[in-house]
């Protein structure tokens, strides 16, 4: 089973998009998805609603199929799941019977949730797709990399990492650093203005640093923070400068834009 959540903390949205044919026909195939999702939560401290992108999804009904789903769903309702929707809607796919509607189109689904203006997980790749956090909230760090070979080179790709990284910080509510991959990473100098811009905008969300790891040789000068060429040189720079541990609480209290 291959499965890629995108997460919207700001409305509170999980999207679930099965890139690979999945069918699910007994209890052991439904526990896989339930497994899945359930790791997903880790990231989740507060209510949420969920799109389910069923394309490439087939459900085969039976006694014990059934009795599986059911019970998956009242396990995450416990665990503040509010509500779910697919799309991608096929009754020869067993849809009708998965114990959640399903619509036709994203857009229906966007509505039956309750919300708008979401981007689908379906969506072709693109810079902001691109965009992967993981967050070591012990450490107070967030590290940002990239999937692909990424250049900043205009106001949009300033834009869609401060999005992204705006969203994400809705599950923090301390003081934290970011740790860059810079392997697949370069810069356009001309837009190193706009990156400054990006950091006292942070700053403001008790940021407290920029660092970068595994700069391109011939591109380290054009990187607007300080970079070092081992990610563990760059954590022992956070950690000499008492940016890698903190026990420090502050909760948000600007609102998001």
């Amino acid at each position: 089973m291959k499965l890629r959540f995108e997460h919207d903390f700001q409305q509170k949205i999980m999207q679930q998009h099965f890139e690979e044919h999945f069918t699910l026909d007994s209890a052991a195939a439904v526990q896989k998805w339930r497994s899945a999702w359930m790791q997903e939560l880790k990231s989740w401290h507060s209510p949420y609603k969920l799109i389910v992108d069923c394309t490439n999804l087939t459900f085969v009904a039976s006694a014990e199929s059934t009795d599986a789903m059911s019970r998956m769903l009242r396990f995450f309702e416990g665990l503040f799941l509010k509500s779910v929707v697919g799309f991608g809607f096929n009754a020869d796919q067993g849809h009708d019977k998965l114990g959640f509607k399903v619509v036709q189109s994203f857009e229906e689904a966007q509505r039956e949730a309750g919300v708008r203006g979401l981007r689908s997980a379906t969506a072709p790749a693109d810079f902001r797709d691109s965009i992967q956090f993981q967050n070591h909230f012990a450490q107070h760090v967030i590290e940002m990399s990239f999937s692909d070979d990424a250049v900043i080179d205009s106001k949009d790709k300033i834009a869609a990492i401060k999005s992204k990284l705006t969203n994400n910080l809705m599950q923090w509510h301390s003081k934290w650093s970011l740790l860059i991959d810079c392997s697949r990473l370069s810069f356009n100098p001309e837009f190193n203005g706009e990156w400054t811009k990006l950091e006292t905008y942070f700053r403001g969300f008790f940021m407290k640093v920029v660092v970068g790891y595994s700069p391109a040789p011939e591109a380290r000068e054009n990187y607007p923070f300080r970079t070092f060429r081992a990610r563990h040189a760059a954590v022992a720079q956070l950690e000499s400068e008492g940016h890698f541990m903190g026990n420090d609480a502050h909760c948000r209290t600007k609102s998001k834009v």
